[in-house]
């Protein structure tokens, strides 16, 4: 199991519309580094700007900094149509690019951005069409495309992310990125992963207090860390396992986003997966 810390925790406008960095990616890494982190899941809007040669500049910056990012996530809509829709395939398309020259080995995606049970025919058959091809693209690089498990996406359940692997069984290098479907209930989490293990090949790692908080992963109560982590690498999981969130990732009313702070807990939560991974 290789841990990858992923960008998107270091940024505190990743939930906003227009995604404005407060931090480029180029500063970020020197601090990553000092933290012992040296592999990355490039969140897409660290790259959203990135021509090619800013991409290679970042390539470059990790090499000499001895750091890797193996994945890349990126979040497309793929049920767009008309004019939308090229705009957000060509958008995609760049990312891939960016995945190929960064040397990612996977290409993590949310599998559309419609819940299941709001995706009809057309939706799920478009994007259905689109995660092929652009699997397809990727294979080309020698890339994994994976699906994350989140809601409001065609893998938001267990069914439904069963039907689309199902309907995407043409292309050889799709795999899942396994994050717990449901709350509080580390029994569902581990069933839901037994299900699909097999094409599991990366995972998101967080872990929430009961207000919906975001908590340290040994303090969470979304999932018993000391259960889950234990049962997924006896069941043989070898791939990347990604510290997604931590704690104070959300500034407490009247504070600021502390940088410092949330290196410190991904540290923390780093040591505790080293721990009950033995």
């Amino acid at each position: 199991m290789l841990l990858l810390l992923n960008t998107i925790m270091l940024e505190p406008n990743r939930w906003t519309e227009e995604k404005h960095l407060t931090r480029h990616l180029t500063t970020l890494l020197p601090i990553i580094h000092q933290a012992g982190f040296l592999n990355l899941e490039i969140w897409q809007y660290h790259l959203f700007d990135c021509n090619q040669r800013s991409v290679e500049a970042i390539k470059s910056q990790l090499s000499d900094l001895g750091m890797n990012a193996p994945v890349l996530g990126a979040y497309p809509q793929l049920h767009l149509e008309g004019n939308a829709g090229e705009t957000e395939l060509t958008r995609l398309g760049l990312l891939v690019n960016s995945a190929k020259l960064l040397e990612c080995s996977v290409f993590k995606i949310f599998a559309g951005r419609i819940a299941s049970t709001d995706a009809d025919a057309a939706v799920r058959g478009i994007s259905v069409e689109r995660m092929i091809r652009l699997a397809d693209s990727l294979a080309e690089h020698g890339i994994t495309l994976t699906l994350e498990t989140h809601g409001n996406t065609l893998c938001d359940t267990l069914d439904s992310t069963i039907r689309l692997l199902d309907e995407l069984d043409s292309a050889s290098n799709i795999d899942i990125c396994f994050q717990p479907y449901v709350e509080d209930n580390t029994d569902a989490a581990i069933e839901a992963f037994d299900t699909l293990r097999d094409r599991v090949s990366h995972l998101h790692l967080q872990n929430r207090l009961l207000d919906g908080s975001v908590s340290l992963l040994e303090k969470g109560t979304w999932t018993d860390m000391r259960r889950f982590l234990p049962h997924v690498k006896a069941a043989g999981f070898n791939g990347f396992a990604c510290l997604e969130f931590t704690a104070d990732i959300i500034p407490a009313a009247g504070s600021t986003f502390d940088l410092h702070q949330v290196i410190v807990n991904a540290q923390r939560d780093r040591d505790f997966i080293a721990q009950v991974w033995g």
